[in-house]
C-alpha cells in the first residue's frame, strides 16, 4: 500500500492524490491517503468544502483517519535547486507499504494516466450543471465571442511566500489571445482568489478588457475553468490541474514560463509541454517580501 501524504489546499492536494495514486496503479500496489496540514487554506466552499473527499466523494473510501501500523517506510519528496524538476524517477521506484509525503506537483506521473485522474476528479452533476448554465447564459449574451478563462492567484499567502508572478504575465497573454482570435471576438472570464477594493492586477485587467466576471465558489471555478476552450492558467496547482482536467475539443491552456518556488528553484515540469508558453517572471515585491519574512523569522529565533 502507498499512503499519500494531502496537505494545504485543493490543487496541491489533487497533485499528491494523482501522482501517488497513479504510481501505485503502475506498480500493483493498493492506494489509500491521510489528510494532515490543514493551516494554509484560504478559500472553500459553502457546501463541498476544500478537501479532496468532499468534493470528490468518490475518493472518501480511500481517507484513512490514521496511518496504518504496516506502513512502515517514508518517501519524502526532495527537489534539488540543481535539477530544477519536481518530477524524480527515484520515486518511481518506491516499495510496497511506503508513507508518501510531498505535493508531487509534476503532471509527469500521471500524464500518461489523464483519463483515470479525471475519473478520479470527475464533478457532481449538479455543479456541471450550474457552471455549464452560466457558461451558457454568457454566450448567449455575446453570440460569436470566444469565451476565454482567465486564472489569478495574486492572494497574500503568494505574495509572502515569493511564489507571485508580476502582472506583465496576464496582459502578455491577452495580448496574444487577442491577437490569435481578434480584439472583438474576445470575453475574458476571470477566476481570481484575491480581489482588492481598489487597483491590483486583476481590477486593472478587468478595466483594460472586455470581462464577464462569473466567480463563484472554489468547486465551481475550477469546474468552469475545465470546461471552457481557452484558458490563462498561472503558477498555480489549482488552475494547473482545471488545465489537466480539462477535455474540450480543440482546448488551447496558456500557462506562464515560470513557476517561482519562493526558494531558489523554478519548476519546470509542473504543466504539460503542448501548452503554449508566454514570458513570466517573478514579482520584484514578492521576492523581496518572502526574504524580508525568513529574515524576521530568523530574527524571531535569535530572540528566543
Amino acid at each position: 500500500m502507498l499512503v499519500a501524504d494531502l496537505s494545504d489546499q485543493l490543487g496541491n492536494q489533487m497533485f499528491a492524490y494523482a501522482s501517488v495514486k497513479t504510481i501505485a496503479l503502475q506498480k500493483g500496489y493498493e492506494f489509500r491517503f491521510v489528510r494532515t496540514e490543514n493551516t494554509r487554506i484560504n478559500d472553500s466552499d459553502s457546501r463541498y468544502g476544500c478537501e479532496v473527499y468532499t468534493i470528490f466523494p468518490q475518493t472518501r473510501h480511500e481517507l484513512l483517519p490514521s496511518l496504518p501500523a504496516a506502513v512502515d517506510k517514508i518517501w519524502r519528496e526532495t527537489i534539488t535547486p540543481e535539477s530544477n524538476c519536481v518530477f524524480s524517477k527515484d520515486t518511481l521506484k518506491v516499495s510496497d507499504n511506503t508513507y508518501m509525503k510531498g505535493h508531487f506537483i509534476s503532471c509527469l506521473y500521471f500524464k500518461d494516466h489523464l483519463s483515470e485522474v479525471r475519473q478520479w476528479f470527475a464533478f457532481s452533476e449538479d455543479i456541471l450543471r450550474s457552471c455549464r448554465g452560466k457558461i451558457r447564459n454568457i454566450q448567449e449574451a455575446h453570440p460569436g465571442k470566444r469565451l476565454v478563462a482567465v486564472h489569478f492567484r495574486v492572494g497574500d499567502d503568494y505574495l509572502k511566500q515569493g511564489f507571485l508572478l508580476h502582472s506583465s504575465y496576464w496582459f502578455r497573454a491577452a495580448e496574444y489571445i487577442l491577437q490569435k482570435y481578434g480584439r472583438d471576438q474576445v470575453i475574458f472570464l476571470p477566476f481570481y482568489d484575491y480581489q482588492p477594493k481598489f487597483g491590483g492586477v486583476v481590477n486593472r485587467f478587468m478595466k483594460k478588457y472586455p470581462c464577464q466576471d462569473m466567480r463563484g465558489s472554489l468547486v465551481e471555478d475550477m469546474c468552469s475553468m475545465s470546461l471552457l476552450s481557452d484558458l490563462i492558467v498561472c503558477n498555480s496547482s489549482f488552475s494547473a490541474m482545471a488545465g489537466l482536467l480539462n477535455n474540450t475539443p480543440g482546448k488551447h491552456i496558456i500557462r506562464p514560463s515560470v513557476y517561482p518556488s519562493g526558494t531558489s528553484y523554478m519548476p519546470v515540469d509542473c504543466f504539460p509541454d503542448e501548452w503554449t508558453i508566454i514570458p513570466a517572471n517573478r514579482s520584484l515585491r514578492s521576492w523581496y517580501s518572502h526574504r524580508l519574512m525568513i529574515l524576521k523569522g530568523r530574527i524571531l529565533k535569535l530572540v528566543r
